[in-house]
């Protein structure tokens, strides 16, 4: 029987760096008993058995990152109604929370064995891409951003159910506004653009048609009321993965972000064998720009292989030149015994004429 998995995604923007992703995991139907199990057992780090029976509280990233920023502050406004009892809690106690929860969070992932997909697209860029000329409004060019990235997650899943011999199913959190129903409507319009992708392969550049169809099965759109473990991490990872790809130095990467991108899809491939995760799991579009970080990383990467080299090459010669040294040094000490040696054997001799 072949294995079934589904992909649970989320989106994050962050409106600063104009950077957006759709991301989330990927996760065999048998552990995701285990995940909301153990997600329910996260949840009581910052509810209590009581408020989480009466309310069903969600785990929110966004939520939980605001609160530990401003934990300082007297006053933390804006914050959900269900995450007021937690910014009563002292600073240290809310920093220790909120590494507990990313810390079990980490440990979940790696125990269910997901898998990490993203499409990360730099908004900025890709509409300078398409302006043809400052007076030229190209917008009209893009598709819509959601959909572009569905489009790319989906031939990434596509063939990493393929490289598993499994059929998938994809989970998406709503974005709806309640009551929402129009053919206009995001769900809608993400669920028809799915159908599209499996019916004529919109937007697939490399997968063969046949294939999308026959490994994706359907589109599921759910509230976040729904209160699914799975959305709820692809939450944390959408909005991490973004701050992954913003981090500018290595010191600003997180435990947590080191690992999503180390669970992202590498093509079936181990990491040390061939990296390809920007092509497949982690994709970061218009791609040239991941193309020149990457063409700047290799010719760094080059250059401090070049120069292991050339220290390997010195310290070899300065060993060699210090085993001659040794060597001419043993050699001078064994000159230094036998000369002693020769001097007592004298001493010895000129004793024994003195006692006669």
């Amino acid at each position: 029987m072949k294995d079934e998995y589904v992909l649970y995604l989320d989106e994050s923007e962050f409106k600063a760096s104009k950077t957006f992703a759709i991301a989330g995991i990927a996760v065999k139907k048998e552990n995701i008993d285990m995940l909301e199990m153990r997600v329910n057992e996260i949840k009581k780090l910052i509810w209590d058995d009581k408020y989480i029976s009466e309310n069903n509280p969600v785990l929110h990233c966004t939520e939980l990152q605001k609160i530990f920023t401003k934990r300082k502050m007297n006053n933390i406004s804006g914050v959900k109604e269900e995450y007021q009892e937690f910014i009563k809690k002292s600073d240290d106690e809310i920093e220790k929370i909120y590494y507990q929860v990313y810390g079990r969070i980490a440990q979940l992932l790696k125990k269910a064995q997901v898998t990490v997909f993203s499409c990360i697209i730099k908004i900025q860029q890709l509409n300078d891409l398409f302006f043809l000329d400052k007076g030229h409004n190209g917008i009209h060019l893009i598709d819509d951003k959601y959909n572009i990235a569905l489009q790319k997650i989906i031939e990434s899943y596509t063939h990493y159910l393929s490289a598993n011999d499994g059929y998938g199913d994809m989970v998406y959190e709503a974005r709806n506004s309640t009551g929402e129903n129009s053919a206009k409507s995001p769900d809608i319009k993400l669920t028809n653009v799915y159908h599209k992708i499996q019916a004529n392969n919109k937007g697939i550049v490399y997968t063969d048609s046949k294939v999308v169809q026959s490994r994706n099965r359907t589109i599921v759109i759910l509230s976040k009321n729904d209160n699914l473990a799975g959305l709820q991490l692809a939450d944390f990872v959408a909005y991490n993965i973004i701050k992954l790809e913003n981090c500018k130095v290595e010191q600003q990467k997180t435990d947590f972000m080191k690992l999503i991108h180390r669970l992202s899809y590498n093509g079936g491939h181990l990491i040390e064998d061939k990296d390809q995760r920007s092509f497949w799991g982690m994709m970061v579009l218009p791609s040239y720009l991941r193309m020149g970080e990457l063409l700047v990383t290799n010719k760094t990467l080059k250059n401090s292989y070049n120069n292991l080299k050339k220290e390997k090459n010195r310290l070899k010669k300065l060993n060699d030149s210090n085993s001659d040294r040794i060597l001419q040094l043993q050699e001078t000490v064994d000159a230094l015994n036998n000369r002693n040696k020769e001097l007592e054997n004298y001493i010895k001799n000129i004793d024994t004429s003195n006692n006669k």
